[in-house]
């Protein structure tokens, strides 16, 4: 992957900027996840999520915590 590449997000299908080469700037720094919202959303996508999506999969597995 290139330093900064648009992908599409695996989960909604749009796009954004990913930057892995720079991943201090890279709009996914905007979500802060724990170890475990971590793994739930490594277990349902393998690529990176926009951070839309990523706040949608963090509440998630919020609500299924407590279900």
């Amino acid at each position: 992957m290139a330093e900064h590449e648009t992908v599409s997000c695996p989960r909604c299908k749009q796009p954004f900027e990913c930057r892995v080469g720079s991943i201090l700037r890279c709009q996914c720094q905007a979500v802060t996840l724990n170890e475990e919202e971590r793994i739930y959303i490594a277990e349902h996508y393998s690529g990176c999520l926009c951070a839309s999506c990523m706040e949608e999969m963090k509440e998630q597995f919020k609500k299924q915590q407590f279900h």
